[in-house]
Parts: structure tokens; sequence; C-alpha cells
């Protein structure tokens, strides 16, 4: 089940909440098939119900969706807005819970289903839940501000961030800034000729949409905000999310990242603007969907980091000191630095100076996970491609503090198991432009 989770801009507050109650709240869910492969741009048939007392309880409602899945497997649907089986949804008493969320899906989009799972409601809307409660509610907000905190106990989680808040304009509670990418061709990949390449770097002609990126590496303030919201505890698990069984991050405060202090995350002091580290790529995905993008395709990454250029780096043949946070000691062959004692750590987001395009780090400072599985290059021409269908390792890109500055060439590919979450991987987000 995924909770309502969204971010209010406020400082504590005390409301008074008369609410009117929404006949339907939105839910998501993965769907695979019985060989565990995401089913993508497919129409599948799920039953919905609402169990009430136990994961075994009584139905007091029922119905049907045939929903589509997007291109993560994702089916998005209405509860309460389905095709009515049994009961009346205006009806339920959610203060007289526990309730359970029983989804019964046929991948084929019929009513044949062959994969059922149950889960928990840990929240409504306040609204459907005030709508069997006395007419008024006294709520405070909490700081992280996205939390109503009810006098007699519980919490409810306030829906306000979408897709929408992140593009160019308008309210951004996360703050993410982003950098317009036009649409453009360019050749993927490095010469034969570039000092210190790889194999599998093959050259090939790449055409993409355009598109928008994140300024700056996502920071420690930002994720610790998607973390405290969806109430992620010490072992980073999302039990909500599209992964349940998979951790989003590991407590690694020491190498200057986040930690758990026991009841919420919270950045190393004076780290919260460098970017987040310790982070696995499901851990960016989750906080990609809640922030309303995307990763980044290894060719949207690439393409980005170039910024129009052709060397190895969007500087030029060279990478030095006053440009990027890698080990100094270890430049490009055929390059030097006149310092070599570097920083030992992660700098902030908006250090050294933005490329053409204007994206902050995108050559060190800390690995940045993209989309796509890691996968031998075509060599063939491509349009906006989305990486191999499969595979063990997502891609890396860009490099780190603890890296040398062959790992933060344009071309350079790094890979790692999608559970990975070493104290130089962060990540940044594309966007719809």
């Amino acid at each position: 089940m995924k909770k309502f989770s969204f971010l209010i801009a406020s400082l504590l507050l005390a409301l008074c909440v008369q609410a009117q109650a929404p006949q339907k709240f939105s839910y998501q869910t993965v769907i695979r098939n019985a060989s565990n492969q995401l089913l993508v741009g497919q129409t599948v048939g799920i039953k919905i119900s609402i169990l009430q007392g136990s994961a075994n309880g009584s139905a007091v409602y029922a119905e049907t969706h045939s929903p589509q899945t997007n291109a993560n497997g994702l089916a998005t649907l209405e509860i309460g807005g389905g095709t009515l089986l049994s009961g009346n949804f205006a009806n339920i008493n959610w203060a007289n819970g526990p309730f359970f969320v029983k989804t019964e899906t046929d991948p084929n989009g019929g009513n044949n289903y062959t994969i059922t799972n149950t889960s928990q409601l840990l929240s409504v809307p306040y609204a459907l839940y005030a709508a069997k409660a006395p007419d008024q509610q006294q709520l405070t907000v909490s700081l992280t501000g996205d939390t109503l905190y009810l006098q007699n106990g519980g919490f409810v989680i306030i829906p306000g961030i979408s897709a929408a808040n992140n593009g160019g304009g308008g309210s951004n509670p996360l703050n993410i800034e982003t950098a317009l990418i036009p649409a453009g061709t360019f050749t993927m990949g490095s010469p034969s000729t570039e000092p210190e390449r790889v194999t599998d770097e093959v050259q090939h002609q790449v055409t993409l949409s355009a598109f928008r990126m994140s300024k700056y590496e996502i920071s420690n303030a930002q994720f610790a905000a998607f973390l405290n919201a969806k109430s992620i505890g010490s072992n980073g698990f999302y039990a909500l999310g599209a992964y349940p069984s998979e951790p989003l991050i590991s407590d690694c405060g020491q190498y200057y990242g986040l930690s758990y202090t026991g009841s919420q995350w919270q950045a190393a002091a004076g780290f919260e603007n460098h970017p987040v580290v310790c982070v696995t790529w499901y851990g960016a995905t989750e906080f990609a969907t809640y922030a309303g993008g995307r990763l980044p395709t290894e060719a949207e990454w690439e393409y980005a980091c170039r910024g129009n250029t052709t060397a190895a780096f969007s500087t030029g043949a060279c990478l030095n000191n006053t440009q990027a946070n890698y080990i100094w000691a270890y430049p490009l062959t055929g390059c030097t630095n006149t310092i070599t004692t570097y920083p030992g750590q992660t700098q902030a987001i908006n250090s050294y100076s933005p490329n053409a395009f204007g994206l902050y780090n995108m050559h060190g400072n800390v690995w940045e996970w993209c989309s796509d599985w890691y996968g031998t290059y075509s060599t063939t021409a491509q349009t906006n491609p989305t990486g191999a269908s499969s595979g063990t390792g997502r891609v890396i890109r860009g490099g780190s503090w603890n890296g040398y500055a062959r790992d933060c060439r344009s071309a350079n590919r790094g890979r790692s198991g999608p559970n990975g979450s070493g104290n130089g991987f962060g990540f940044r987000l594309s966007f719809a432009p």
C-alpha cells in the first residue's frame, strides 16, 4: 500500500480542520509476472478488497480495476473509484481499524487472478477519517512539514507535492532546481585515442529529446526530508514502496551522509548541503518517484555532462584541482595538478563551476545512479536509448571524491548492483521538459 506523502512548507502550526470526505484515494503497485519480470505498458486486471481487523479479516468493500502499467511497471488507480463488487466505500469507519488492502492481480487484464498480496493500511487521507469522527480535530504540523499529529493520537500524511512542482517554476517544497537540457544529437562513448579509456565506451550516435535535469546532486537535507516523510526506519526499508524488501540507504553519517537518530534521519552537522551518499539504486528511484521525476538514462547523463563538448571532460582534456572533487594526486595521464592533497570528503552540491548546461559536479564528488542496466553499447545510431533490458548491475556515472580523474571522464562507465550503497554513491534527477 502506498501512502499519500507530500511536503508542506511550514513551521509548527495549529490548525482546526473540518473535512469533507473524498470518496476515493490513490493507490500504486508494481506489477510483475510469474518470472518476476516487470509488466511494462500492459493493461492488468486488479481486484481490491478492504479487509477489517486482520490480514485474514472480512472484506468490508471490494471493487475491480483495469489500469495500464507505466514504463516502470507501476499501476496507478483510485480506491473507491473502481467497479463495485460489494460494500459501500463511503460507509467505512476508518477509525475502527486496523484495515488491510488485499490485491488480486491478473497480468493478462482479465479476472483470472493469479497474484495475491495483502498489506496493512497504515494511513488514510484525513478527510476519510474525519467523516466518521467528531466534526473538528485539533491538529499540529511538525517541523518537517509533512505530518499532522492528532490530539487524540495517530498521524496523517498531507498531500501537496506533484511532478509539476519540480519543473521550471511554481512552488517546489524540495527546492530541486533544474536546467533545461535541449534536444540534440551527440557521439556517445570515447575515441580510441582518449587516455585511460575503457573498451566498453564504444562510440555511437545518440539523439535525445529535450528534458530537464537537477542542477545539483540531491542533498542530504532533501533525501532526509523524503526518508522522514515516509517514516523510514534505521534499516532503510520502505515497506509501502515499490521495493519493500530492498534498502533505500545505509547509515553512513561518518562519511558525511545521513544517520538515524532513533526517531528520524538527519545529516552530519555542516553537511546538509552536501550530496547524499550511501544511497542504493532503489533509494534513488523511490526518491525520484516521490519528487515527480526519474533517474536519468545513461545517454541523458553523458549528453548533459558533456554540455556540447567532445573531450575527456567538459573542461577539456584535463580536469584540475580547481574544477572537481577527486583524488588530485591522480589526474588523467598527461595532466598535472598544482595541489595534490585532495579534500578527502564530499563537497557542497554547488561547489566548483557549472558546465555549459548549468550543471554542477557532473565530474567527481559522488557517483550518480542512472536508470539503465549496465550492458554492451549498440554500434548503430540510437534515439532516446534506455539501455539493456536486464542485467546484474545498474550504471553509475561521474566518478567520486575518493576516485581518480579517469573515473570522472564524460564517457567513463561505472556499475554496481542496485543494492550497492558506497560512501561515494549519490544521484541527481531528470524531469519532463
